[in-house]
């Protein structure tokens, strides 16, 4: 175990020799040696955790974050023991300033997330086509005339069109759009699923969708902060007080394959789900961790997704401070 999320109300937290010890109701429900964890997410009120916990953590760089009502990060307590980052930053921000580098990576990241939704769908009608009718073929087919198009029109934004980030979001909106339609169409995703919420959904799988990003969130800025980046500097991203910014840009990329297609896969026990309680955050959770810790092709290895996604992180670090360009990680379906 890497990462460990914890769901349900009255759990503590705490730490025995160099283990972890995580205890309900005073009986011992996991022990895990600290050497093996990564991080670890709290996201229920009630949670206790023991000072000498947080401290073995900051000392062995575990990161540990608070998750809201909302599944957002509210908190994220990082020890001190981090790599000499002020030139990295200063080059961060110093490629922020530049138009033209915010928009090639911009355009990168968006191009890549539009090409993982569409290896999402093309991965479940591999499966879909064996018995599936022609209505199903040209839904799929149609999304994928149309995201194509989509593409194009994004590889063609320049750096001297002056409203170039609201043109990549007006793109990325389409896409996202016909993407939801066509998982829908396909009755890819539960009956309860009508178009996609945020905060405040009301379906139980918006509620599903929104805490597996959660748990993304929290391996794209654990993988952010071991780079050295600073999580609050965006390119893509609006900076707001409290908002990490490069963290949602990064992020973007990993949603379709690792959060929608794990609820999807899990969508049976979705709908027997009566209410969004622990049981079927544990099942989510438990879900995305088992994707991050599938091995994928990655330079012609196989790798871990969690080290993938860390290398990219780096790849990205590097672009940001040099003129190497960056490109993201797609998925084969």
């Amino acid at each position: 175990m890497r990462h460990l999320t914890v769901t349900q109300f009255g759990t503590f937290l705490g730490i025995s020799g160099q283990r972890l010890v995580v205890k309900h109701d005073k009986s011992v429900i996991l022990e895990e040696a600290l050497s093996r964890i990564r991080s670890i997410s709290i996201t229920k009120n009630g949670v206790s955790i023991s000072s000498d916990l947080i401290s073995a953590c900051a000392v062995r760089g575990i990161k540990l974050f608070f998750l809201d009502w909302r599944g957002m990060i509210a908190s994220a307590l990082i020890g001190q023991n981090q790599h000499a980052v002020v030139a990295l930053r200063k080059a961060q921000f110093a490629a922020i300033e530049r138009n033209d580098k915010c928009c090639v990576l911009a355009k990168n990241i968006i191009i890549t997330k539009i090409k993982n939704q569409r290896a999402v769908i093309r991965y479940f009608f591999k499966y879909l086509s064996k018995d599936c009718n022609k209505d199903l073929s040209d839904i799929v087919n149609q999304y994928l005339c149309s995201v194509g198009n989509l593409l194009n029109q994004l590889d063609n934004i320049k750096k001297i069109d002056n409203h170039w980030k609201n043109l990549i979001f007006g793109i990325e909106g389409k896409a996202a759009t016909i993407y939801w339609q066509t998982l829908s169409k396909c009755k890819l995703l539960p009956d309860d699923f009508f178009v996609r919420e945020g905060r405040n959904a009301q379906s139980l799988t918006n509620k599903a969708l929104n805490y597996g990003y959660a748990i993304l969130l929290g391996y794209v800025w654990a993988a952010i902060d071991n780079a050295g980046l600073e999580v609050y500097a965006g390119i893509l991203h609006v900076d707001r007080p409290g908002k990490p910014s490069l963290v949602l840009d990064l992020m973007e990329e990993y949603r379709a394959w690792v959060v929608d297609r794990s609820i999807i896969k899990i969508r049976d026990k979705v709908l027997k789900a009566k209410s969004f309680d622990f049981s079927i955050k544990k099942v989510i959770a438990e879900e995305i961790h088992k994707t991050m810790s599938n091995s994928y092709r990655y330079h012609k290895k196989k790798v871990k997704l969690e080290n993938i996604l860390q290398r990219q992180v780096y790849r990205f670090s590097g672009s940001m401070a040099s003129e190497e360009n960056y490109k993201g990680y797609i998925f084969k379906w």
